[in-house]
């Protein structure tokens, strides 16, 4: 048996009902989002689920993304499953894509076809595809060349398109989707 990556994405935050842009704890324009009720039983009831894959199996290690959205849905998640609190180990490589200039304004404000893809995000600031691809699977690497000989789970907490674009680079072009509010995935452990 090989360590496997359980990745969960945030349940559902202020800034999804509220539909702002919520990335950069040190913009001038951020917008703090945290979970709302729904978001936390929506993240109790995927944990719930995800205990199949669970069972039996050392919790290796617990990551989270910094921003409190991600944070609160890993201690919630831990806190069900007894793992202790000082697992858990920030990493900015699991954060929200920045949206640079758009931090803490509107979705609306922008005529974007798709808000996870928005053309051109260099124009505002915001990071592009491949910078969220880079620094999500360094992160990924990182875990690999921890713990692929060890036999258990990675816990990890993060956000809707970093989660996307990990999922197509581990399990090929294309395979990509967007997982919904408290949605999870397992991956396998390995080189890429």
């Amino acid at each position: 048996m090989a360590a496997k990556i359980i990745i969960f994405r945030h349940g559902e935050g202020t800034h999804n009902v509220g539909e702002f842009y919520s990335s950069n704890p040190s913009h001038k324009n951020y917008r703090e989002a945290i979970l709302t009720d729904l978001g936390r039983q929506q993240v109790q009831a995927s944990v719930e689920q995800a205990t199949v894959d669970l069972k039996d199996k050392k919790i290796l290690a617990v990551l989270s993304s910094p921003l409190p959205r991600t944070l609160e849905s890993a201690g919630i998640a831990m806190g069900y499953l007894g793992v202790s609190s000082s697992m858990l180990k920030h990493d900015s490589r699991l954060i929200e894509v920045g949206s640079g200039d758009r931090e803490g304004k509107l979705y609306s404000d922008y005529q974007d076809e798709d808000i996870w893809f928005p053309e051109n995000p260099q124009q505002f600031g915001g990071e592009t595809n491949e910078q969220v691809t880079a620094r999500i699977v360094d992160c990924y690497r990182e875990l690999v060349e921890l713990f692929s000989d060890q036999d258990g789970i990675i816990l990890a907490f993060s956000h809707g398109l970093p989660i996307y674009m990990l999922i197509d680079a581990v399990l090929g072009k294309g395979s990509g989707f967007k997982l919904p509010t408290a949605g999870y995935i397992s991956l396998p452990v390995k080189v890429i």
